[in-house]
């Protein structure tokens, strides 16, 4: 361990050092070199005690030697320097970009051509004809015959009748379908109606039965004065 004492001679060394640095740095500004005459150092190693508590000497401050001080000149004017004349700037010249060419776009192929699937076949309906009583028929079939009965009764009304028409124009069954209140007269226009030719309904060119509906009118007419 270094003792005390020669951490002191240590600390002294390296401030000798400083202090020597210091007017090495001086003596260049003065143009003159005087380097200090310096005491021998005794340096002593001795051998460490120890001791409850260092205390660390604080380091003297070298006294600075005396400088002269140097005449300062005084600074020269600084010349201003001349403003350099402002540059007009030159208008700018705006290009017109050339017009793009449309770009076309490209045609789409053709769809391909699809054919029509064929038409289903015509399906052709039965042509149908009704049951008529033609003029000549109606002129030969006999009229009902009024009861008189109904006549003294002064019984009137209209008979609707359904008839059966055969295929070769007879009647076949007869039923009533709307009375004329009076079952007299229902009775007189079926015994009519049973005796009565027809033409018959045609389907597709041919004969059919079908039923057919009459009607029967009873009305008594008024004796003259």
């Amino acid at each position: 361990m270094i003792t005390l004492r020669s951490g002191a001679a240590f600390t002294a060394t390296v401030l000798l050092h400083v202090v020597l640095a210091m007017l090495f740095i001086y003596g260049l500004l003065e143009h003159k070199i005087t380097p200090p005459d310096a005491p021998p150092v005794l340096v002593e190693f001795m051998q460490s005690q120890p001791t409850p508590k260092t205390v660390e000497p604080q380091p003297t401050k070298p006294i600075p030697p005396q400088v002269r001080p140097q005449p300062v000149a005084a600074p020269e004017p600084t010349p201003q320097p001349t403003p350099a004349p402002s540059k007009v700037a030159a208008p700018a010249v705006v290009t017109q970009a050339a017009p793009v060419a449309p770009v076309s776009a490209p045609t789409p192929p053709a769809p391909a051509k699809v054919e029509a699937p064929p038409a289903p076949p015509v399906v052709t309906t039965p042509s149908k004809t009704d049951v008529s009583i033609p003029a000549s028929y109606s002129a030969s079939n006999t009229k009902p015959v009024y009861p008189t009965m109904s006549k003294r009764m002064g019984e009137q009304g209209t008979v609707v009748l359904r008839v059966l028409v055969k295929a070769d124009g007879s009647a076949g069954a007869v039923e009533v379908k709307s009375s004329s209140s009076y079952p007299r007269l229902d009775q007189a226009a079926m015994e009519a109606v049973k005796s009565w030719r027809f033409h018959p309904a045609t389907s597709d060119g041919k004969a059919i039965d079908e039923w057919y509906q009459v009607p029967i009118p009873f009305k008594l007419q008024s004796s003259p004065n």
